[in-house]
This record gives C-alpha cells, structure tokens and sequence, in this order.
C-alpha cells in the first residue's frame, strides 16, 4: 500500500533544532566535509562526531592530494571551525546577554582522526564503490509539501519556524535545543494535522506565556491555509538541562530524520559526515532525483526507487522503482536512469538540517531539486522549491 492509498491513518514525524547533540555533531562533521571539498573536490571524508558538555571527540579519515590542504582542517583552523557551527546553532551568549552552554569558546576538542594524503593508488580508485549500500529516495506528486511525506514535510517547517522565531523574538527566554513531534491523518482526499508536540528549551526564569506564544505562532505559520492541530509545549516540564550539557550527541543517528520520516524506507547508511563521492550520500541524491522524474514521467502520486551498490561498482548493480506500490520496469521511465556521469554530483543533502538552518559552514542548503548535470525532469524544475525544509 503506497503513502497516499492510506485511508484514515495516522502518521508521525519528528524534527529536531540544530542545536540537538545528534545534529549539532552531524553540523560539525558535515562543516569538515565542506572545508575539504573547497580544497580538494576528491578529497575523501569519512568522519564521525561525538560530543558531551564542552567535549567534542572526533574519529575517521580524511585524505586529500597535498599535505598543505590539511591545513583547513586541523589545529586552530579546526578549532575555530568547529566554535562556529556551536555559535551558529545558539550556544553563546544570545542578543539579550543571556548566556546557554557550552559556550563555543569553551570547546575542547579530541581529534583522533587519520589526517595524510592519498595512499598510492587510492585516489586514482575512488570512482569505485569503496563500501555497499542500499540507497532508497521518495518523491510524491504534491508539490505542497515539497514532494515529501507531508507529517514529514510538516515537522521541519515548524521547526524552520521554531528557528526563526528565536532569533527574531526569544533573546533571553528561548534556548537554542529543541524537538518537534507532528501527528497527521490521511485519508483518501487527502491529509490533515493533528497534534503537534514541542519541546522548547528555556532557562528556569523564562517567560512561559511567551513560550507559548512563539510555539503557536511556529505551528500556524507552518501549517498556513491547513486546519490547526492541537499544540502541547513541553509536556515533560521544564526543559532547562539541554543540548550537550543534558546529552550526549553523536553524528549519523539521526537518519529517519535526515531522509523522509518513519513512513518511507531509509536504505542504510548515515549521510553527514561522509564526502560526495562516498556511496551512501551520493546514491541517496541520485535515488531522490530519480523519484521525482518517475512521478513526473509516470503521472504518478509517488515514486519509491531502491539503489544497490556493492563494493568495487562504478553504478547501481540493482535498481527498482516502484510507482504508486507496483514495481515498474525502468526501461519504460526513459528519463530516469542512474547513469554513470551522473555518479559523482557534489552537493549537500537535503535531509542536512544543520545545513538548511545554516548551523555549520556547508553554504546554501541544496534543494532537492538542484542536482547537477542529467536529464531533464519537469519535477526537479517546477516551483515551489523542493528545498529543505
């Protein structure tokens, strides 16, 4: 049964602010890949992230052509880099002087990474698969939630919302971490909010009418000519102890939020942290664009494509598409098709949302439909935006 057949289903997603640990060690990593991606477009990144209170303890690999590129990435140059994606997220010292930890000057970073340059021959190989994976992207034909499942779609743009309005009206009363749990029902004409959970961080004095106010205020911009859900803010109670001084974080596992919600397959591997030449990112990108042409080709109310790469491949070794819940021979879709030029597409992943809230160094998020050189697809030109969120 395809997302948009469901009747009378109820369907959750959930988004999480910048500032989470999860996303917070994700914006860092993903920070590392943009800086060596400047300096060496084939340079290879494999990063993971971890962070606790002010301590933030990276592990991977990272190889470029010259040693002196190196130098983007490490010592003070990382350091102040990494102090950037905290700021940039809202720890510091807000406009009004308050004060949310761990404050970004504050960072003590533990680099265990593998930092040279290519081993012999190993750069000459990395238009090769260096790992499997199974890759999968969705798309609908509703351009209202940005070709997304629309609890999915929904969650991120309250919590695009939720970011916005604390920088323009929460100084001193509204923290930086947070979380957004959206409950939807669909039925055969179509879908509509439910209930939508917040958890706002804030210090013990905050202003709790004000809270409330920007919570409601998030939810009816996002869900603007939708019927309002039920809104409950901070459930649990005070939400003073957050972000890394209340959690630990760590990079990748978020993934389920990064791609397109509990409703859709994620395929397997974690995308941040990983260059955009590495498997697991690039085919996520490449399964995602040819969703959309599908349903654009096809007419059809949505596409679900499945990638499966396997070690030392230069393509897909299986591709299926499935086109409102029946498979579909891809010889029959003429413009949609894995083709090797299309392999190696450098761009950051929609499902970034460190990137989409500018919480790291990673530049403009990348729509969605913004993928580089391939064929033409009417969905991948068509307005609105399918950028994140």
């Amino acid at each position: 049964m395809t997302l948009s057949e469901r009747t009378h289903a109820i369907e959750h997603a959930e988004f999480i602010l910048p500032a989470h640990p999860d996303k917070l060690c994700d914006a860092v990593v993903d920070a590392i890949v943009e800086r060596v991606q400047r300096v060496d477009p084939f340079g290879k990144v494999g990063l993971e992230a971890a962070c606790v209170f002010h301590h933030l303890v990276l592990t991977g690999r990272v190889a470029v052509r010259d040693e002196g590129m190196l130098d983007a990435v490490r010592g003070e140059a990382l350091l102040e880099l990494i102090r950037e994606v905290y700021t940039s997220a809202g720890y510091g010292t807000d406009a009004a002087g308050c004060q949310w930890d761990p404050l970004p000057e504050d960072i003590q970073v533990t680099d265990l990474r593998r930092l040279g340059v290519f081993d012999p021959d190993e750069r000459e190989v990395r238009a090769f698969s260096d790992d499997q994976a199974v890759c999968v992207g969705y798309a609908s034909a509703d351009p209202l939630t940005g070709h997304l499942p629309p609890a999915h779609w929904l969650s991120r743009r309250i919590g695009r919302e939720l970011f916005r309005l604390r920088i323009e009206k929460g100084a001193g009363q509204v923290g930086p971490d947070g979380k957004v749990l959206v409950r939807i029902a669909r039925s055969a004409s179509g879908w509509r909010p439910l209930h939508v959970s917040i958890s706002l961080n804030h210090h013990p004095g905050s202003d709790w009418m004000l809270l409330n106010r920007l919570a409601a205020e998030a939810v009816e911009t996002a869900c603007m000519g939708l019927p309002l859900p039920e809104l409950e803010l901070n459930g649990a109670g005070e939400f003073t102890c957050s972000g890394p001084m209340g959690d630990n974080g760590l990079s990748g596992k978020k993934l389920v939020v990064d791609a397109y919600g509990p409703a859709v397959p994620i395929g397997g591997g974690a995308w941040s942290g990983k260059d955009f030449n590495k498997v697991d990112r690039l085919g996520g990108l490449l399964a995602r664009r040819m969703a959309c042409c599908a349903v654009a080709e096809a007419g059809a109310g949505e596409a679900l494509v499945t990638l499966a790469y396997i070690p030392g491949c230069t393509e897909p070794v299986d591709v299926r598409v499935r086109l409102d819940g029946q498979e579909s021979p891809l010889e029959r879709l003429h413009h949609v098709s894995p083709a090797p030029g299309q392999r190696r597409l450098r761009r950051p992943l929609p499902g970034n949302d460190a990137s989409a809230h500018g919480t790291g160094t990673m530049g403009t998020s990348a729509a969605w439909h913004a993928l580089g050189a391939g064929p033409r697809c009417p969905l991948l030109t068509m307005q609105p935006s399918t950028e994140f969120p």
